[in-house]
């Protein structure tokens, strides 16, 4: 494989590249929405973090003053990317094929995979999606 400035790939490191940039949707989204949480949790950490401060603060404690608290009420997430179906074996106990499962699989749409690939972008998907934070269940507020 020749990449742009003549530079020569073994195929097996184009494999490789290619197998990382694919993905099942839902494994692309899932770790999406896992980043947005860690995000979210080092934030109310940073919070926490600075209310013990103020509350210990020889100086500071007797105005009163309290943590700014930050939210992430959603995010609009918008990915440009091509999108292959791809059919894994369904096998029984006696590892004998029973069928077929369908599985989306995403790659994103960037240099990397349309030199590898030579994909022409016209031919794209744009998948939205909207993660909505939600205040949590009654039962679980008072359990």
């Amino acid at each position: 494989m020749k990449l742009k400035g003549g530079i020569n790939l073994p195929s097996k490191n184009s494999e490789a590249i290619e197998e990382v940039l694919v993905s099942p949707l839902s494994t692309i989204l899932g770790e999406m929405g896992r980043s947005i949480a860690k995000t979210q949790q080092a934030l109310d950490r940073n919070s926490i973090e600075t209310q013990i401060e103020l509350s210990n603060d020889v100086v500071l404690k007797d105005y009163g003053l309290e943590a700014t608290w930050y939210h992430i009420p959603e995010v609009d997430i918008e990915l440009k990317m091509t999108l292959s179906m791809k059919y894994e074996e369904e096998r029984d106990s006696k590892n004998r094929v029973r069928g077929y499962k369908r599985v989306l699989n995403a790659a994103p749409l960037n240099a990397s995979y349309s030199s590898l690939n030579s994909y022409a972008a016209e031919g794209s998907s744009v998948l939205k999606a909207k993660i909505v934070s939600v205040p949590p269940s009654y039962r679980a507020v008072n359990e």
